[in-house]
């Protein structure tokens, strides 16, 4: 059977099953439910602890009936992906030529805001290539930005990849230090400020460049530190692209 004019067609590597009519038999399941539910389980225990069984407690069902649904437990998450990304679609605006600049940087920002919403989503992401209808909007419009900045196609690609490698790495970090640093250890500003003590201590003759910079490790604003890390970022992609038109 062909594709309807304008259809996505499914990804090759696809692992949701195509939801083919009704089941024979009463199934108050549905494929929206049990991904709304996993995304709060996930949200809830952080992927070390999610599981299939947990996701049918929540929906007072048995973990095998989910499977008809979602495929398998990876289909699921595959689900969960497209699904996050899906919030950060209808946020990234339209091109602007004149404000191109500005627009990726607010693209990183709507990245950042999705992610740190939902635990443990980035390493939920890696070996995942996202290629749902989300996914393809999202990177379409991405695309369509950084082009109407004259940015040469090349450029574009990689730039919008290693975008969400920048914003991946950056909040994987960010979110990791209060999920996943040892039992005792500081809050984050706590342990800003006994390094700024600490480099302030040590002896002029070996770290005089830590000692004499130590009170700039104590900045804790993590918005701060994302802003400038985008703004380098950008600028890097807009002197690429200048140095090639």
């Amino acid at each position: 059977m062909s594709e309807e004019p304008g259809a996505i067609p499914a990804p090759p590597w696809q692992r949701v099953p195509e939801q083919r009519g009704k089941r024979k038999r009463r199934d108050p399941l549905t494929q929206e439910a049990i991904l709304n539910t996993a995304i709060k389980v996930l949200d809830e225990v952080g992927l070390d602890k999610f599981s299939m069984r947990r996701v049918a407690q929540e929906l007072d069902t048995g973990a095998a009936s989910l499977y008809w649904h979602v495929g398998s437990k990876d289909g699921l998450f595959d689900l969960i992906f497209e699904e996050i990304i899906g919030e950060q679609v209808e946020e990234v605006p339209d091109p602007a030529p004149e404000h191109w600049q500005e627009q990726l940087k607010e693209v990183a920002r709507t990245m950042r805001r999705a992610i740190l919403r939902h635990r443990d989503i980035v390493q939920l992401s890696i070996g995942r290539i996202p290629m749902g209808p989300n996914a393809l909007r999202m990177s379409e419009r991405v695309l369509a930005i950084l082009r109407s900045g004259n940015v040469p196609d090349e450029l574009a690609v990689q730039s919008y990849l290693l975008l969400i490698s920048v914003v991946n790495g950056f909040t994987l970090d960010e979110a990791g230090y209060d999920q996943q640093a040892p039992a005792g250890a500081p809050a984050m500003d706590e342990a800003a400020q006994m390094v700024q003590t600490y480099f302030s201590s040590l002896p002029d003759e070996q770290f005089s460049n830590l000692k004499e910079l130590a009170e700039h490790f104590a900045m804790t604003d993590q918005d701060a530190r994302f802003d400038l890390l985008i703004d380098l970022f950008v600028d890097g992609i807009a002197a690429r692209a200048a140095s090639k038109s």
